[in-house]
């Protein structure tokens, strides 16, 4: 592997960037990683978003080890607009229902995004489900390998669980809210199955080829900054005519299990416009806008 990138070296090639390209900038910051290289990855973005007309400045960050990512940009989301933080392994990565996201130093990706919006909250409550669209659609693309989303906000890969995203907001000042987006992705290993209770895979179980972790950073790069950009009425469009079709639970039997410990079965039919998950429970449709969703094979 290739060294660290020195201090002259970051500086040289952010004054390459911006002398390259005058619409926008890339601020880089690194600090040691075994797995990700900051300077080819920098690159490819942001040839790849001026490419396609973007001209916001992004900044990327990447870290050897920290506690989670998501935290650490809520901590500073006043300053940190369109601001991309990665990291080798996570101490205190937070998972599903506030639980533990394994995130050991294995090849994996750990990543969080913040940036800054105007939009209400209703419209943000969306996000998460247009995230997972768009990932799932640039993983698609890249590594040719069908993805599904079981709602609200995980990724599949066949049949089992595979990412997941987690998005938290903080309230700014002048009706702006910091929007702070992460995003785990299983590459190169798991966690048990046993251990965990339900079905995980990775990205790379089952196949010969190597999938390589910078292929997937910058695919699930792409997809957050085409959704962060998009106004509420794209973002309702795209959810309309792209969530279908990879629908995870659509016509499958659920049990949705609520925070107050009661347990509804029935049959998932899709999302509401809102956002919310409907199911059809004997003959009556309901919306539920939280709790546990699992089928009969896929633990709780």
């Amino acid at each position: 592997m290739r060294g660290l990138c020195g201090a002259a070296n970051l500086r040289a090639l952010t004054s390459i960037l911006t002398s390259r390209y005058s619409s926008s900038f890339m601020n880089v910051m690194t600090s040691s990683t075994e797995t990700l290289h900051t300077d080819p990855l920098a690159q490819t973005l942001y040839e790849q978003l001026t490419q396609s007309g973007s001209g916001s400045p992004v900044a990327i960050q990447m870290v050897d080890t920290i506690g989670s990512t998501n935290a650490q940009l809520l901590l500073e989301a006043a300053g940190s607009d369109a601001h991309f933080l990665i990291a080798r392994e996570q101490t205190a990565g937070v998972g599903r229902r506030g639980g533990t996201w394994q995130s050991p130093p294995s090849g994996n990706l750990y990543l969080s995004y913040c940036f800054h919006t105007s939009q209400p909250l209703s419209a943000v409550s969306l996000l998460p489900l247009a995230f997972g669209v768009e990932i799932a659609t640039e993983l698609e693309s890249t590594l040719g390998i069908a993805i599904q989303l079981k709602w609200p906000n995980d990724l599949y890969f066949d049949g089992k669980k595979c990412g997941g995203m987690l998005l938290e907001t903080k309230s700014l000042q002048d009706g702006v809210t910091a929007v702070v987006v992460g995003v785990g992705v299983n590459i190169a290993s798991h966690p048990n199955e046993q251990l965990l209770g339900r079905p995980v895979t990775s990205l790379q179980s089952g196949r010969c080829e190597p999938v390589a972790l910078e292929d997937v950073a910058l695919a699930v790069m792409r997809a957050i900054m085409l959704v962060s950009d998009l106004p509420s009425a794209d973002v309702s469009k795209r959810l309309r005519h792209q969530w279908p079709e990879r629908d995870f639970l659509l016509n499958k039997e659920v049990c949705v299990s609520q925070p107050i410990g009661i347990e509804v079965l029935g049959v998932a039919k899709g999302i509401a416009e809102d956002g919310g998950l409907r199911v059809e429970c004997g003959g009556r449709m309901k919306t539920f806008y939280a709790g546990e969703v699992s089928l009969g094979h896929v633990g709780r």
